[in-house]
């Protein structure tokens, strides 16, 4: 019997490096203190280094994860997330509810919140008027208190997996369908 040792090392460092290269920029979204895994779409103040033809601060009270979407003959997957328009900084909103996107291929995190939300408007014909979300938003520069508000935030939402596995977060109490301001 010939002793292939040496040519099975070979094929499994092999194996080992595709399997890395396809995994690094995935394992770098989900390790926390990279770079990567402090982005969002929000903001705390509005950032005067990014220019976007839309600015508000919302409340993002509705996202589900993993949702198809058709754009220029191409579907990508994205979170859409179901927003209360709290304040027009820039560009003009006639809405009070809106739908903001972000594609999930990216390692931006998101879902429901509130903050400074920076994008472009699309009109989606399925969706209506939706704002893609700009996923710059630095969390390593949230102050103390502004992410805290954030913790609270999440730790009133409830979340669970829809019909279609996709996840799904809730925030009670605010949305079109509630009878709050």
């Amino acid at each position: 019997m010939i002793n292939n040792w040496l040519a099975d090392m070979r094929i499994w460092a092999v194996c080992l490096i595709a399997y890395c290269a396809a995994c690094t920029s995935a394992v770098a979204c989900v390790l926390p203190g990279t770079p990567a895994s402090l982005i969002g779409i929000l903001f705390e103040h509005v950032p005067t280094d990014i220019d976007a033809p839309v600015v508000i601060e919302a409340t993002i009270y509705d996202a589900t994860d993993n949702v198809s979407y058709a754009h220029d003959s191409t579907f990508s997957t994205i979170t859409l997330m179901n927003a209360r328009v709290d304040r027009v900084i820039k560009g003009s909103i006639d809405p009070k509810y809106l739908k903001i996107l972000a594609y999930t291929s990216s390692c931006a995190h998101v879902g429901v919140g509130r903050g400074i939300v920076l994008g472009t408007l699309r009109d989606d014909p399925q969706r209506g008027i939706m704002l893609e979300a700009v996923q710059m938003a630095d969390m390593r520069g949230w102050s103390k208190e502004f992410f805290a508000k954030h913790v609270a935030i999440h730790d009133d939402s409830k979340c669970f997996k829809n019909n279609f596995g996709a996840r799904e977060c809730r925030l009670p109490g605010i949305g079109p369908e509630s009878t709050q301001p």
